[in-house]
């Protein structure tokens, strides 16, 4: 009675610590069978995609354009609004971007599963240096039956949690309110946040012209390796038959990722589609929220759309979806 007595005082003195109403009693909604669990704290889209869990590839691999990118395309690339715009062309897309996740992994799986999009709508946001990341390597390395453990062990950890804490609630300087919990749809990769924070923070940054010193130098330096994987990317993409349009989206930051991207399309003459929009609202960090999310893809899509090359992708009446 003492311990609950002085966690109740406590839980009124300071408010990082709310044992009497969470999230979890507001309630959370569960995994469907349409969605998997992609992040809780660490992602986990890289184990989906590196053994197929959860049959997550099939609509991927039936997609016409893949949206690819690292975090901030997760956020800023959102279905619901990017599929209106696919529908007047008769085009199906999905969005297959990784947190904090290079040009790798994609590639690796465009390559894995054999996947032939008419399209990529890449955000390169540092994507063509194709690095990788520790949750795709660790995945790899883990093999099959060791990933399996981890991917389903890590679900089902997010499942007891969730009841548990329906009637025990949380310490919230244990669980952090950071600590995003998201499912992730296996029809079109639209992602659902599931558990966190919304912080509502402008982004009303827009990159000058040219960069500052210190980022120009950053740009310098990633040049080189930017290069090599530029060819290795584009090779393949070119092999394949699909059309690349490349774009950066708002940062909110330094705009490392967007100066580079500026530079190396001078090399590559690639078709590149501006995306940059002033007043939009973060939602976690330099990722957007929904409603800049709209923006972006009223923006974005309607200059995509207008490409010859697009047009040409266009499906014609009549003709079946794969």
């Amino acid at each position: 009675m003492v311990v609950l007595a002085a966690a109740r005082w406590y839980d009124r003195l300071n408010p990082l610590l709310r044992l009497e109403h969470t999230e979890y009693q507001a309630g959370i909604p569960d995994i469907s069978a349409d969605s998997y669990l992609s992040a809780r704290g660490a992602p986990l889209g890289y184990s989906a995609f590196t053994y197929d869990w959860d049959h997550v590839v099939e609509a991927a691999r039936k997609a016409d354009v893949l949206f690819l990118g690292n975090s901030r395309a997760v956020y800023g690339f959102r279905p619901q609004y990017f599929q209106p715009w696919l529908d007047r062309i008769g085009l199906r897309g999905f969005n297959m971007s990784f947190f904090g996740g290079g040009g790798f992994m994609p590639l690796y799986v465009i390559r894995k599963y054999d996947l032939h999009p008419k399209m990529v709508v890449v955000n390169d946001d540092g994507f063509l240096l194709l690095e990788g990341t520790r949750w795709g390597e660790a995945a790899r390395r883990a093999g099959a039956w060791g990933d399996f453990k981890h991917y389903y062990g890590e679900t089902a950890l997010w499942l007891v949690q969730k009841r548990l804490h329906q009637i025990v609630p949380p310490l919230r300087a244990f669980t952090g309110r950071r600590s995003l919990v998201i499912y992730t749809s296996i029809k079109d990769g639209e992602p659902i946040f599931a558990f966190g924070e919304d912080e509502g923070k402008p982004m009303r940054e827009l990159p000058a012209a040219e960069p500052p010193p210190a980022v120009k130098t950053i740009v310098d330096r990633a040049v080189p390796p930017s290069r090599l994987g530029s060819k290795e990317f584009f090779d393949e993409m070119d092999r394949r038959g699909i059309l690349v349009v490349l774009t950066a989206i708002q940062d909110n930051g330094e705009f490392i990722g967007y100066y580079l991207a500026k530079r190396m399309n001078e090399e590559n003459k690639r078709i590149y589609v501006h995306a940059m929009l002033p007043n939009l609202m973060g939602q976690a960090g330099s990722h957007m929220d929904a409603r800049s999310s709209q923006r972006l893809m009223n923006d974005l899509m309607p200059k995509i759309l207008a490409l010859p090359q697009v047009q040409a992708l266009a499906r014609k009446p009549g003709e079946a979806r794969p």
